[in-house]
C-alpha cells in the first residue's frame, strides 16, 4: 500500500529548512575542538541537575576542610641597607610603612585576603576582621 504525500508546499518548505538547519548545526558540531566538546557534552548532561551537581561538589570541597593553611598578619615593612640592619641592636626600634590605627593586612598563604585591627585577648595579639578583599581588589594590590 502506497502512502500520499499530503503536505502543502509551505510543509515542504519548513520541513527541508528544518533539514538544513540540523545539518548545519551537525557540520558546526564538527568543527568543534574536543575539548569544546567535551564541555558541551558536560553542560547537557547537567542541565537540570543543579542540586544534585552542586551537593557533589560540596561533598568533593569537605575532603580539603581540614588542610592547613599559614595564615600572617602583617603589620607593616620597610627596606633597610645591610649596614643598618647590622646595627641593629636590643633596643632598636624599627620604623614601619604603616600608621599605628592602619588596618594590617591578613593574609592566607601569602596572598592578601583581608583587612582587620589588631587586638589584645588574653594577653595574646588578636585580629578583627573589618574587611573580606575581594579579587578585583587583590589584583589592584598586585599591579602596585
Amino acid at each position: 500500500m502506497s502512502e500520499e504525500n499530503n503536505q502543502t508546499p509551505e510543509e515542504e518548505h519548513d520541513l527541508e529548512s528544518m533539514q538544513e538547519e540540523a545539518s548545519i548545526e551537525n557540520n558546526n558540531e564538527s568543527e568543534l575542538s574536543p575539548d569544546e566538546l567535551m564541555a558541551q557534552q558536560f553542560a547537557q548532561e547537567n542541565y537540570g541537575k543543579g542540586e544534585e551537581f552542586a551537593e557533589h561538589e560540596k561533598s568533593k570541597f569537605s575532603i580539603l576542610l581540614d588542610v592547613p593553611l599559614d595564615i600572617i598578619v602583617e603589620i607593616g615593612s620597610t627596606q633597610m641597607p645591610i649596614e643598618e640592619v647590622l646595627r641593629l641592636n636590643p633596643n632598636s626600634v624599627v620604623e614601619l610603612d604603616r600608621f599605628i590605627h592602619e588596618p594590617v593586612d591578613i593574609k592566607v598563604n601569602g596572598k592578601v585576603i583581608a583587612k582587620g585591627e589588631l587586638y589584645t585577648v588574653k594577653n595574646n595579639f588578636g585580629i578583627k576582621i573589618t574587611h573580606i578583599v575581594t579579587p578585583e581588589e587583590r589584583l589592584k594590590i598586585l599591579e602596585m
